[in-house]
């Protein structure tokens, strides 16, 4: 399970002066006047529709740019995504190579003739190849089993590679069949029950499966296991990765080896089979390639650990040399160029101020094929000119995917920082997205989103890749949105030390919601009447938390597919999140410790709950159950919404359905608005009785907070 990951985007932050933007003047309001003439807010719909590029790739001779153009078909209940080809030179037309439901990891051969990607269609997710100049594509492999995979909330992982002479294919697959005969040769006639997450218990669905590593000849068509090791996550989860040499003669292998993220970095002899195991004692590991010169192993890890530590040691870019058989961490100039694209992303952007991610070279790195994108620009395939692999011009942009963003008025968006440090990821500690056609002196109502959603670089239609938060559809409804990152350090405390937890973990995010809401409304942006917040994963803990211990900071809240600290985690959620809440609370939700999780746990404490809650989750976890019970029991508000996907949704009805349902929430609790669709008639005759209910609720003094705002 992974709801209690965070955002895979990282990165420094290009911040907007705050000042300027809260400045009334005549200019703006003009422009204001004008653009409301010809432009439109965005809507949900529009939000779902907006087509997303990935899988750019420049050809070896940097004539041609492969990418993936994928697009949410609601009616379909499907995503369509489309592999083209197109002229390097310049924007114009493309050629469709393939489609499917998602196409991903898209390479070219060495000589340019060939494109190898994973398609996944109504048979499943296979490896194809296609000329490159068109015509129909194969299949190379028929997975039995599951090709591995990543959530799109997950770091990367690729499941093949092909030699650097094009003869070999190496792919990874998860034996999901070995899975679901252990989970029927286990809850036959009883199971010892030996500390697994309870959806490890009830479907085969969530256990994890053997991870298999084969090779196959592309001229004969031989094929061969060559390697395989168990996993600790369903697959999609962290999978293994692997790295093949230039000769193709080892293969790199980088792997999770303990329940608590213990890696191992191993070098697999192709030809014997055998494994050498160099560094068996790594902790939390990923991003795993060759050097340039293939002398070393380059990864990010939080190097070599002892178990008995009791705090976690930072993630730094880590050098295993092979020929003197040591770990090293790599710092300064020598670790950015580890980063390869970022390293040319961060010059373009120090050179441009302009944001490019995503980028592949050509083989003599004279020119980069990347994806821009900004705040209020959707992302695009660009090309950046470079002179002796450095940046020598601007990115150019070789696509417009979304021609209908053009008559769109977008909210605009900034950065604000307060604190010396900014967030966990060194970018802003919030951002701030503004109503579309804000009027200077106006206050609006305010939404605040949690979490780690702004960071100045990425479009931000919708809240972020882990949410389906219709960001921009609010701000064209009149709202002012606070997108409030994570403070830094808010997970930096020894396990154990609960005072450090709190205030590190749940304290610290408190104070940066209740610095920003401060912000805008002194500077007269936000009502403080009408106000919400609402937060997914990690996020609706402090959305719980906030609405639970300080009651009277907002009018409404939804949160979504998490439950952190609360009890029904401790033994739902397995040894992991056991081992979580020991390192929070220092024990579990009894004896010595109880009191320590009926000062935090949200569950424990919705009798201060005043506001209505809107609960969403997947079957995946389904432990908002325990919140909405306590909600009730104690003359609360809430409905839980539940339905069959993953922690991140990915049907677009589900995401459409999401964004919709969030969308009237806040609309009929701020600002007593209902859609009249007769379909929602039952919605709304439900919510206007929870509000005749809330309004007849007298609090008991037992609920009042001492000292409350």
């Amino acid at each position: 399970m992974t709801f209690l990951l965070r955002p895979k985007w990282k990165g420094p932050i290009l911040l907007a002066g705050i000042m300027g933007l809260f400045a009334s003047n005549t200019s703006l309001a003009k422009q204001t006047a004008e653009k409301a003439r010809t432009l439109h807010p965005i809507s949900v719909v529009e939000t779902l529709a907006i087509r997303r590029v990935s899988e750019p790739q420049i050809s070896p001779d940097r004539t041609r740019v492969a990418y993936v153009v994928t697009q949410p078909i609601k009616e379909a209940n499907r995503d369509h995504a489309v592999l083209y080809v197109a002229d390097a030179a310049h924007a114009g037309s493309a050629l469709t190579l393939a489609e499917g439901f998602h196409i991903t990891t898209v390479r070219w051969s060495s000589d340019a003739k060939r494109i190898f990607f994973v398609r996944e269609d109504e048979s499943g997710r296979n490896i194809w190849e296609a000329p490159s100049s068109g015509g129909p594509a194969r299949r190379l492999t028929d997975i039995q089993g599951e090709l591995v995979h990543v959530a799109e909330f997950s770091l990367p992982v690729d499941p093949y590679e092909v030699s650097t002479d094009g003869t070999m294919l190496f792919y990874a697959v998860y034996d999901t069949a070995a899975a679901r005969r252990e989970f029927e040769r286990k809850t036959l006639g009883g199971r010892l029950y030996e500390g697994e997450g309870y959806w490890r218990v009830v479907t085969p669905k969530f256990q994890s499966a053997p991870y298999q590593l084969w090779a196959r000849n592309l001229q004969s068509g031989q094929v061969q296991k060559i390697w395989e090791t168990h996993t600790f996550l369903p697959p999609g989860n962290m999978a293994p990765e692997f790295q093949v040499s230039h000769d193709g003669r080892k293969v790199a292998l980088l792997y999770q080896t303990t329940e608590w993220h213990g890696h191992t970095l191993a070098l697999l002899d192709v030809a014997t089979q055998k494994p050498e195991i160099p560094v068996p004692d790594l902790g939390h590991s990923f991003s795993l390639k060759w050097s340039d010169d293939q002398q070393s192993l380059l990864f990010t890890s939080q190097g070599s650990v002892d178990p008995s530590q009791t705090t976690q040691p930072e993630l730094r870019q880590y050098a295993y040399s092979l020929s003197g058989k040591n770990l090293k961490p790599v710092e300064g100039a020598a670790a950015n160029s580890l980063s390869g694209a970022d390293a040319l992303s961060a010059e373009v952007e120090k050179q441009t101020s302009r944001f490019v991610h995503h980028c592949s070279f050509d083989s003599q790195k004279t020119l980069a094929a990347c994806i821009e994108e900004s705040p209020a620009q959707a992302p695009e395939v660009v090309e950046v000119p470079l002179k002796g692999g450095r940046v020598a011009g601007k990115p150019v942009a070789l696509t417009h995917l979304n021609p209908e963003l053009d008559s769109v008025e977008f909210g605009q968006i900034s950065g604000l920082r307060w604190s010396e440090k900014g967030s966990e990821e060194g970018d802003a500690d919030a951002g701030l997205v503004l109503p579309a056609g804000y009027v200077p002196g106006k206050r609006y109502p305010l939404l605040v989103m949690l979490y780690d959603m702004y960071d100045g670089k990425h479009f931000l239609a919708q809240g972020a890749e882990f949410n389906s938060y219709a960001l921009q559809a609010f701000a064209g409804h009149g709202y002012a949105v606070l997108l409030v990152n994570v403070p830094a350090g808010a997970f930096v405390y020894k396990e154990g030390d609960y005072a450090a937890a709190k205030a590190a973990e749940a304290d610290s995010m408190v104070l940066a919601v209740r610095k920003a809401v401060d912000l805008v409304v002194a500077r007269g942006i936000a009502d403080p009447k009408r106000m919400g917040i609402m937060g997914w994963s990690y996020g609706a803990f402090w959305t719980d938390y906030i609405m639970t211990h300080y009651p009277e900071w907002f009018q409404a809240a939804a949160s979504g597919e998490g439950d952190n600290h609360n009890p029904a985690l401790y033994w739902l959620g397995g040894n992991v999140y056991k081992r979580q809440e020991d390192n929070f609370f220092g024990g579990g939700p009894y004896g010595k410790y109880l009191e320590r999780w009926k000062e935090v746990a949200p569950a424990l404490n919705v009798e201060r709950l005043r506001g209505p809650l809107l609960l969403e989750t997947s079957t995946s976890i389904l432990l908002a159950m325990e919140m909405r019970e306590a909600i009730l029991a104690q003359g609360g508000e809430t409905e839980l919404y539940y339905t069959d996907d993953e922690h991140v949704f990915q049907q677009p009805v589900n995401r459409f359905n999401s964004m919709t349902r969030h969308f009237d929430w806040f609309n009929f609790w701020l600002l007593g608005a209902e859609d009249a669709a007769p379909s929602k008639k039952a919605q709304y005759e439900r919510w206007n009785s929870m509000r005749k209910r809330l309004g007849a609720r007298k609090m008991p003094e037992s609920a009042k907070r001492p000292g409350a705002q």
